[in-house]
């Protein structure tokens, strides 16, 4: 097996029983509607590793036109009235693990005046209603995108016959009356907007930011953030998607992408109305974009990424891992070329015709690289991934149990007094615990009474760039510290990496007995992982633990 470079294992490795605080949002070239939300939901959440999905919605006028979040920016009025089909697709959905879906409303085809009351009024009324049905239809939120694939809604101009200042401050209203308009109904919405302030972001490196912005393409998109922060609700959340992940190549570009989004002196605080930077602080997140099309195109096209040690997967995996370290809770993936629910491949043929020519054909995105849902399924939640092949293995008898005596169930020979297999220790300042075999519970297993600082013991051989999942139990009795630890040596018994120590704690199990578990990556270098049942501030005789079936899996090399 490959060993995988270091930057493999600096990303999250949650323990098992932990949620994942991050999240990925699917978000394609044919977006669904909510038809096909209701007709695929559950075929979707077995073929997307995401935790959500931008989807569209349409409605039909008395006349019979269609309108839609797609293409909503303009200042022709809707009827709430007219979506009540749409939202009767979204209740019928009943997702698991799709949590956190998003209506997509584009700032497209039209340019709405900044003066234009009677517009606007009819802008606000569309966000109360994109609001309305996520709330009532168990969607997340909203998400923005602010391109203008039609008119220009962004970019000062100055034949109006109006400042620069002056339009700033008819924006920012404008940008008010729309977060009113999501408030009014769902005062807790997520606006994911595909990028905000992180899209001009040179200008508040500038001197002069607003002489800047007067020429930018977005130049007014700063002031109708503004205006979001000025009428924003408590419970809103709004994210700067940060588009320009798309370009990102390393931890360390999104990781000060996310400075610059996140700091109370950096270029992105720099471009908000003083008044306003404290509630820019509390409600808006620094997160992500990723373009999965930049590793499928051939060299030599803009949007290429070539291969990592012979391989583009995994560039990706570490490019998305760094994303996901950098992102306060959402990354958003976006793929044109090909496509991700078979759905979409029975119901419009044609789009898939259509993409021939490209480097995606507009096959599945496993057709096309091989490997990619687990690459995105192991950067979004290593816990999840490693408990999903584990029981997958587990199923298929494939995968053991490396530890000796993991149960304690076998009885020490020659009348020793530690469990087979196992060693113990103790900080030599304070050796007054004591570390046996206990054969009246649990059918056998380790306790150590009276230890201050000491551990149960036992190693097993490691290559670097294996992934291990490791689990213990434990009971106590009276005062005391526990966890499950893994630490690192040689071959020749040295310990090393002593920074890429994991502890997992014990949480809540089966009656009296709680758990710990976890996913842990083996560094470079080493040859030994060490498993240390940890025993802390235990003061009397009367302090006493258990340890019991601890568990050692080697799932083998993420090979990406």
């Amino acid at each position: 097996m490959k060993t995988i470079c270091f930057a493999v294992f600096v990303f999250a490795l949650a323990q098992f029983a932990a949620a994942a605080d991050k999240k990925f949002i699917e978000l394609g070239w044919d977006i669904p509607d909510t038809k096909f939300l209701r007709e695929h939901f559950r075929e979707m959440e077995n073929e997307g590793p995401f935790d959500g999905v931008m989807f569209r919605v349409e409605a039909k006028t008395d006349d019979g036109k269609i309108v839609s979040t797609h293409s909503g920016w303009n200042r022709e009025p809707w009827k709430k009235e007219l979506f009540a089909p749409a939202l009767e697709d979204l209740k019928a959905c009943k997702f698991a693990k799709f949590t956190d879906n998003f209506i997509l409303f584009n700032a497209t085809p039209k340019r709405v005046d900044w003066e234009d009351n009677e517009g606007w009024a009819a802008m606000e009324e569309k966000a109360r209603i994109c609001a309305w049905l996520a709330r009532e239809g168990g969607a997340k939120g909203i998400a923005l995108d602010c391109e203008p694939y039609g008119e220009n809604q962004w970019q000062f101009d100055a034949t109006k016959g109006k400042s620069f200042a002056e339009t700033t401050a008819l924006a920012r209203k404008r940008g008010a009356q729309f977060a009113r308009g999501i408030g009014a109904e769902m005062p807790d919405a997520v606006v994911l907007t595909l990028f905000l302030n992180s899209v001009v972001i040179r200008a508040g490196r500038a001197d002069d930011p607003n002489a800047m912005l007067a020429k930018e393409h977005y130049g007014l998109l700063p002031a109708f953030l503004n205006g979001m922060l000025d009428a924003a609700t408590p419970g809103m959340v709004i994210v700067d998607g940060c588009e320009n992940g798309y370009y990102m190549d390393s931890v360390e570009e999104f990781q000060r992408a996310a400075l610059d989004m996140r700091s109370w002196n950096g270029p992105a605080m720099k471009l908000v109305a003083p008044e306003d930077r404290a509630k820019y602080r509390r409600h808006v997140q620094a997160g992500f974009g990723f373009y999965l099309d930049m590793f499928v195109n051939e060299e030599g096209n803009h949007y290429y990424r070539g291969p990592l040690d012979g391989s583009r997967l995994k560039r990706l995996s570490r490019d998305l891992r760094a994303a996901r370290e950098a992102t306060d809770e959402y990354v958003w993936i976006y793929g044109e070329q090909c496509r991700w629910w078979s759905g979409l491949a029975k119901e419009k043929p044609w789009r898939e015709e259509q993409l021939k020519k490209t480097a995606g054909k507009g096959r599945a995105w496993e057709e096309a690289m091989p490997g990619i849902t687990r690459a995105i399924a192991w950067a979004r939640d290593p816990g999840s991934a490693a408990r999903e092949e584990l029981a997958a293995l587990k199923s298929r008898g494939e995968v053991t149990n490396l530890l000796i005596n993991a149960s304690f169930k076998a009885i020490p020979a020659n009348g020793a007094t530690m469990p087979f297999g196992w060693s113990a220790w103790q900080d030599e300042k304070h050796p007054t615990g004591k570390f046996a075999w206990d054969e009246t519970i649990g059918g056998g297993s380790a306790r150590a009474t009276k230890v201050a600082w000491g551990c149960f013991i036992q190693k097993v051989p490691a290559a670097p760039g294996e992934v291990f999942v490791v689990q213990a139990g434990s009971r106590a009795k009276g005062s005391g510290d526990l966890n499950l630890t893994i630490r690192w040596q040689s071959a020749d018994g040295k310990w090393m990496h002593e920074v890429d120590d994991r502890t997992f704690t014990f949480v809540d199990g089966k009656g009296e007995w709680k758990s710990a578990s976890g996913v842990v990556i083996v560094p470079p270098n080493v040859g030994q992982l060490v498993v240390l049942l940890d025993v802390r501030s235990q003061k009397t005789d009367d302090d006493a633990c258990w340890f019991d079936d601890v568990e050692v899996y080697r799932l083998g090399n993420l090979n990406f």
